[in-house]
């Protein structure tokens, strides 16, 4: 995540960024960023093969509660959506680590990551 853009043009972010890294900057909206998390937890969901959600772990990136601000909380929102009525819990991380079958690896900023645990 990119914190500061210095007079010289250089850009500071969150995370180090070792030399001759490809790097992709991204911009994300509130509406976005919530169907992101409704997705992520339906993946999750999907992993359980028909079985009822029993509770939710929620976790996503502080930059993206910050960037969102009190928006942020439309995105717990399509997680409580999606979830059908299951509570759950999580917390703001400084990134994520995605390793699922089928899905990217490795360091993530402004991820959502939903896990589901069923009844």
């Amino acid at each position: 995540m990119p914190l500061v853009i210095h007079p010289d043009g250089a850009v500071s972010c969150a995370a180090e960024i070792p030399a001759g890294a490809k790097v992709h900057i991204m911009r994300a909206t509130a509406e976005s960023a919530s169907a992101a998390a409704a997705r992520a937890t339906s993946a999750a969901l999907a992993g359980l093969k028909g079985n009822a959600p029993k509770v939710g772990l929620f976790f996503d990136c502080v930059a993206t509660r910050l960037r969102l601000g009190e928006v942020f909380g439309h995105e717990l929102k399509s997680v409580s959506d999606a979830l059908g009525g299951a509570q759950f819990a999580g917390c703001n991380t400084h990134g994520q680590i995605a390793r699922s079958e089928g899905q990217f690896g490795g360091f993530h900023n402004c991820t959502a990551v939903v896990c589901v645990l069923p009844e």
